[in-house]
């Protein structure tokens, strides 16, 4: 039965269904690593990704991926030049460079998601 009214199907291309799977996964990281070691950073992540999930896969705003994937990799690179990498041991060390390297396809793959239309196909605008 419809009742009247008609709900509009999102189409999300294949960058943005990689750009979305990126940050469910580094929201997951992140909330594994705050289990594990109540490490605050991994509070504020898991914050902020969990954010921009929801606006990647509700208002298909790839443009915050690609803000994520560039702030997450400078401050983990950050971490690693300046404070150093030498206490991390264990899972903990795999968490920081998991947290290191996704944001760099994340970037990449947001970056694409943003520049293609739903269907997948490059979105031409007249000037």
């Amino acid at each position: 039965m419809t009742d009247g009214t008609m709900k509009k199907e999102k189409k999300y291309s294949p960058c943005g269904i990689n750009t979305i799977a990126l940050l469910l996964s580094l929201a997951v990281v992140n909330a594994i690593w705050l289990i594990v070691s109540w490490h605050g950073g991994a509070l504020i992540a898991l914050a902020f990704y969990s954010v921009i999930s929801f606006l990647c896969l509700r208002k298909q705003h790839f443009q915050a991926g690609v803000i994520a994937g560039i702030l997450g990799f400078g401050i983990h690179l950050y971490e690693f030049f300046v404070l150093g990498t030498s206490e991390l041991t264990g899972i903990v060390q795999v968490f920081f460079y998991a947290n290191l390297i996704l944001p760099v396809p994340l970037t990449i793959i947001s970056y694409l998601a943003s520049c293609k239309g739903s269907n997948g196909t490059a979105e031409i605008t007249d000037p």
